[in-house]
């Protein structure tokens, strides 16, 4: 049976003092736990974290989400379509408070047609959204959108761009 996790006093405090990063904190290091109920934990503290306005649980929570929605596709439908209503609004609550990543996932969301209709055009502008806000992944898909004509037009120019924008964060992130 696994070892649960036993979080140090101070950040449980914290934590439970409603401290969003403690909370994250917290879920994060539940999240490293195989114990099924430090698993439950986690979720219940990221949820805190993200309800409270940290960002980056709302992220944490949306990717989870769609991993788990993506496990269960097969086996248990409803349940799946369940965790990707969850992922699209702890993601679209990121992407509020202009969250690279998260935008990006969304996108992927309006791509594939994930809990909502499938907008190609609307997953374009969130790319772009994500790639203008830095998300260097989103620079690449963009460039990739452009060069291929994904959902628009060919444009040669536009993809160098994002392509050029690409390197240069790459670049200096070495």
């Amino acid at each position: 049976m696994a070892e649960r996790i036993s979080p140090p006093a101070a950040l449980s405090n914290r934590a439970l003092a409603g401290d969003a990063e403690a909370q994250f904190e917290l879920a994060e290091l539940y999240m490293q736990s195989e114990h099924d109920d430090d698993i439950i934990l986690a979720e219940e503290w990221a949820l805190k974290a993200a309800d409270g306005g940290l960002v980056e649980a709302m992220y944490w929570l949306g990717e989870g989400y769609t991993v788990y929605a993506k496990e269960l596709v097969e086996e248990d439908p409803a349940e799946s379509k369940a965790h990707f209503e969850l992922a699209y609004y702890w993601l679209s609550k990121a992407n509020m408070k202009q969250h690279p990543a998260a935008t990006l996932e969304l996108a992927n969301f309006y791509r594939r047609g994930d809990v909502i209709e499938k907008d190609v055009e609307k997953s374009i502008s969130l790319v772009k959204q994500a790639a203008e806000w830095g998300e260097y992944q989103a620079m690449r898909d963009l460039a990739f959108i452009y060069e291929n004509g994904l959902g628009t037009d060919v444009d040669e120019e536009k993809a160098a761009l994002w392509t050029a924008k690409a390197d240069a964060l790459e670049q200096a992130n070495s």
